[in-house]
């Protein structure tokens, strides 16, 4: 119960700071941060709404998912311009990359008028109706829960030449245990171990390339595009379609030396004091 209620506390910390900062300092850095810090929210409701049948998870996080998903659209479009500035001249895509500032400069703009005081207000109401929820939030429970996520995400980690699809499930699935796994103090019960994951940071490089290359694919299906950087569209695509292949490869290989076959999930009895 303290456990959970201090849990809570520092993901309201978090996410009022980053809300309270102004619209002039945002970074690319800061809205991965709130999003971060939603889906540690995210996975904790689900924890919450298997424990408890009186939860009404898809409604409490509601306003969570509103400026989620809409720093999401600008995030990804912060991700694709850098993405462009590392690897393309910038004398090269010259309109593409306008109309890209454009679009995100729109979604900036949409994303402030959403998180003002008055959202803020809604979510400290949230977070205190949240808090009574934990009382039947008990050991079993719990360890039911991540015994059923844990054998779900085993079983996609056993199957062989997994599809994109597949992988996208084990990313979000894997990012909801290893976030719940820290809402109950699992971490500090488990060792440290000497290697390092590889897993995780593979997953998160490969979907931002899954995005930006939906995203240029899109964009070379509408019309407006100017039609002399149509050509080199695809070649942009090319190489981020052939990196992302590469990235997929090296997930396979990382999949059988991945942590998460070391992950002991009990929960210590000591959690429930």
């Amino acid at each position: 119960m303290k456990a959970l209620t201090k849990y809570l506390k520092n993901r309201e910390d978090a996410i009022d700071f980053l809300l309270e900062k102004p619209a002039r300092v945002y970074t690319s850095d800061t809205f991965h941060k709130l999003r971060v810090e939603i889906n540690k929210l995210n996975a904790f409701f689900e924890l919450i709404n298997f424990c408890s049948k009186d939860f009404k998870r898809k409604k409490t996080f509601k306003p969570f998912n509103l400026i989620f998903h809409q720093a999401g659209k600008v995030r990804e479009l912060q991700v694709e311009e850098a993405m462009l500035r590392k690897y393309f001249l910038n004398n090269l895509l010259k309109d593409y990359r306008d109309s890209l500032k454009k679009l995100r400069l729109k979604e900036q703009e949409d994303f402030f008028s959403i998180a003002n005081k008055k959202f803020a207000a809604r979510l400290k109401k949230t977070y205190r109706e949240i808090v009574p929820f934990f009382t039947q939030t008990d050991k079993k429970k719990v360890n039911s829960y991540m015994e059923k996520k844990r054998k779900k995400i085993e079983k996609l980690l056993s199957q062989n030449n997994l599809q994109t699809p597949q992988v996208h499930a084990l990313r979000k699935r894997l990012k909801k245990f290893h976030y719940n796994r820290k809402s109950l103090n699992l971490e500090k019960q488990n060792k440290p171990l000497p290697k390092k994951d590889d897993l995780p940071e593979l997953l998160g490089k490969w979907h931002d390339l899954q995005v930006i290359i939906r995203h240029l694919k899109k964009a070379m299906d509408t019309c407006g595009i100017n039609p002399t950087e149509v050509s080199q569209l695809e070649i942009v695509k090319a190489k981020f379609s052939s990196d992302s292949e590469l990235l997929f490869n090296k997930i396979r290989v990382a999949i059988p030396i991945s942590e998460f076959f070391t992950i002991h999930n009990k929960v210590n009895e000591q959690w429930n004091k």
